[in-house]
């Protein structure tokens, strides 16, 4: 993907095999982003089955935009089928930031961690690119297999993380940590 700046990468030389983290630069708003999120989440609820996450791409005709996409992948259609903008959210600023992307990207979502919490150890099916909103220096991702930490700054870009490597995210923080989180298909011929 030429439009990645790759900080991190999997084979420790910078150099050649998939990277784990890059960076797409997207000069995003956050305080924008941050208050059509606060927006959003005042009419729609965050929490679903036992995380929080809305769907801002959804597949056509979805019986449940907002949620369907926010199952575990095993359990919802193939990840690049929820390609197309939630409808609700024509005219937003959540519209002109997916249309950001320097490339297609697919399943994206509101994600929010609570403090002091963590995902269990997983790989997911493709990457994930995530711009956050809210965070802090205790919100980090770790990449279990490579014994590196990776935490996304809030400077209004996107990081394309690998996440079909081994690892998990976790908030220590007292505060919701809340990223806006995109699949990508991740070129690992770079």
């Amino acid at each position: 993907m030429s439009h990645v700046n790759w900080i991190v990468s999997a084979d420790g030389e910078g150099g050649a095999g998939t990277g784990l983290v890059g960076r797409v630069d997207l000069d995003v708003d956050v305080d924008e982003l941050a208050r059509a999120a606060d927006e959003l989440v005042r009419h729609r609820p965050l929490i679903f089955d036992q995380t929080q996450q809305l769907a801002i791409q959804v597949r056509p005709g979805s019986a449940d935009p907002w949620y369907e996409s926010c199952y575990q992948e095993k359990d919802i259609a193939p990840e690049h089928e929820y390609a197309d903008l939630n409808p609700e959210l024509k005219g937003t600023y959540f519209e002109e930031v997916v249309a950001r992307f320097p490339f297609p990207v697919f399943r994206t979502r509101l994600m929010a961690l609570t403090a002091r919490t963590c995902y269990s150890v997983h790989r997911d099916d493709t990457a994930r690119l995530h711009v956050a909103i809210r965070s802090s220096e205790h919100a980090a991702f770790v990449f279990v297999e490579r014994n590196e930490v990776f935490r996304v700054p809030t400077d209004g870009n996107a990081y394309l993380l690998n996440t079909t490597e081994v690892h998990t995210a976790l908030n220590g923080a007292r505060d919701l940590r809340l990223h806006l989180v995109a699949g990508a298909a991740l070129d690992a011929s770079r």
